[in-house]
């Protein structure tokens, strides 16, 4: 069994739900608040983007942006990933230097072509667009074994440790009470109040926490987005006032290439509330860190980031050892399929796509994604990932020209 081919494709944006807002019809993850404030981010320090959506102005023109990676075997059978992150950029990277690593090799010596193209990029790169590009390709091979040996991914990592994934959803303060009353085992809001806004943010923190009480229930579990705009006062002061309403945890404080001694000092200034970090970092050794320095309570891998669903097994095989749980960031077929073979895995997030005020699949380019029911995710049977492409919606990448 031979790989025989690579195709990659960049995705026509034009009626895309999910990714920036500058490319698609709808607003991401819903509207700004009626004064105008959006969800605060890195850069919102600065009094020019205190109130600039994340869009390619804060996160560049490959952030979020989709592309997708296929592979051929010689038997005709083919595995594809749909990527939400990296764009045509990620998309070069495959096709000028991880392909070479491809063609030829059996696809189920996954483990082998992995860390070849990790080895590769530890000169020029070693952050996210290269990950980006080998979260693709690991994607697209395991989707690919699963399909040879006609069954579903998380068959092949373990099977199912749950009948159905219990879901907490994600959403922002503008939209959030169109999440209520479907089931979801709990909530995280995004905030917009960050480092920027002093103690006026962390007022509204505050109101918006009650304001989801009131909506969701009282006993509704709620979880704080923080999107890299706090500090280690910010979180700490955020801690003391939201103690009283049970948060569960605080997540992404912190700017993703901060120490772990950092992280450590924020985890233990803002217990009993929990923090969960991970989704915008890169590679186990990252992880390994966190975890085994005491430095995070829950992790949160993006396995369209990190490396893939094979560096997502290696760091949660690091979490158990600890006894932290280990929740795959953002929705999608590819963190479903992790969360359900991981009994250290108890929920998986959901994101509500376009304007985040009704329940459903991302779609577009994706056919066949679950949506959640009564706040629970059920995978099917089918082969690999279980999803299909909208072929129309793919424009191949250009082969490169040679002077």
């Amino acid at each position: 069994m031979k790989i025989t081919d690579v195709s990659i494709y960049t995705v026509q944006r034009a009626g895309s739900d999910f990714g920036l807002g500058q490319f698609d019809d709808g607003p991401r993850g819903g509207a700004p608040l009626e004064d105008g404030t959006v969800s605060a981010h890195p850069l919102s320090i600065f009094p020019e983007y205190k109130n600039v959506e994340i869009d390619h102005r804060t996160f560049g023109p490959a952030a979020y942006a989709p592309f997708v990676v296929e592979l051929h075997a010689d038997n005709g059978v083919s595995g594809f990933a749909v990527n939400h992150g990296g764009g045509e950029i990620a998309a070069r990277l495959v096709r000028d230097q991880f392909s070479s690593f491809l063609v030829g090799q059996n696809p189920f010596d996954s483990n082998r072509i992995w860390e070849q193209m990790y080895r590769s990029q530890l000169a020029t790169s070693q952050g996210g667009l290269a990950y980006m590009a080998i979260s693709a390709i690991d994607l697209a091979l395991w989707d690919l074994k699963a399909k040879l040996l006609d069954k579903p991914v998380c068959e092949l990592i373990g099977g199912r440790t749950k009948e159905a994934l219990p879901c907490y959803v994600t959403t922002f303060p503008s939209v959030m009470e169109h999440m209520a009353g479907h089931g979801f085992a709990g909530v995280k809001i995004a905030s917009p109040w960050g480092v920027a806004d002093g103690r006026r943010g962390l007022d509204r923190i505050e109101q918006m926490v009650v304001e989801a009480k009131d909506i969701f229930g009282g006993d509704t579990t709620l979880m704080i987005e923080c999107f890299m705009s706090w500090d280690l006062d910010f979180a700490t002061k955020a801690a003391r006032r939201l103690k009283r309403y049970g948060i569960d945890w605080i997540e992404d404080p912190l700017l993703a290439d901060s120490s772990t001694a950092k992280y450590r000092e924020v985890r233990d200034s803002i217990r009993p509330t929990r923090l969960a970090v991970g989704n915008l970092m890169w590679g186990y050794n990252r992880f390994y860190s966190l975890i085994t320095e005491g430095a995070v309570d829950v992790i949160q891998p993006e396995l369209q980031w990190s490396g893939g669903l094979t560096e997502a097994l290696r760091i949660a095989a690091i979490a158990r050892g600890r006894g932290i749980p280990i929740i795959a960031h953002t929705c999608g077929v590819y963190s479903y399929h992790f969360t359900m073979a991981n009994i250290d895995a108890p929920i998986a997030e959901y994101m509500a796509p376009g304007e985040g005020t009704e329940v459903r699949a991302k779609g577009h380019v994706i056919i066949g994604e679950p949506a959640p029911k009564d706040g629970y995710i059920h995978l099917s049977d089918e082969p690999g990932f279980g999803i299909e492409l909208e072929r129309s919606l793919l424009i191949p990448l250009q082969e490169r020209s040679h002077d």
